[in-house]
């Protein structure tokens, strides 16, 4: 019986693991399939993911072309991580909602909850990342589709 329990178990967890979205590489923005405001020149996200917390770096080109850079580290376990985004204290929390990595930001400074919802194709070379403003209800949400580069794209 016991051993029957450890092979459910074995099993239930891999298909666990499986439903995480292969967030591990560096992302390019594909402007021609992005539909956000944001008016970015560029922009390459790195993304270190391990099991149970998640690193991302942002490099982005404005159309000014001021750059910016955004990078944070938060366990994926839904609790608050106390970071800074541009400069400013914020609280970010993590965790997987089936094959979506959830992140919300909590900005103080503009009173801001954002919810990213990242996502990547089943062939893996494509991340899409729907963001919502969730202090303007009814306000649409923006999508920004990014193409896996280098070696690490299948």
């Amino acid at each position: 019986m016991k051993k029957l329990l450890w092979l459910c178990l074995l099993v239930t967890s891999g298909v666990w693991a499986q439903d995480r979205p292969a967030l591990t590489g560096v992302w390019r923005l594909d402007p021609a399939r992005t539909t956000s405001q944001i008016a970015l020149k560029s922009q390459t996200l790195t993304i270190r993911q391990e099991d149970e917390s998640i690193k991302i770096e942002e490099t982005a080109t404005e159309e000014n072309g001021k750059e910016r850079k955004v990078e944070f580290e938060c366990n994926t376990n839904g609790k608050d991580c106390a970071v800074k985004l541009n400069g400013q204290a914020a609280k970010v929390s993590a965790y997987y909602n089936g094959d979506v990595l959830m992140v919300i930001e909590q900005r103080k400074s503009n009173d801001s909850t954002i919810r990213k919802r990242m996502k990547t194709s089943e062939d893996g070379n494509t991340l899409t990342i729907e963001i919502a403003n969730l202090a303007k209800p009814g306000q649409k949400p923006e999508s920004l589709v990014y193409a896996k580069q280098g070696s690490a794209a299948k």
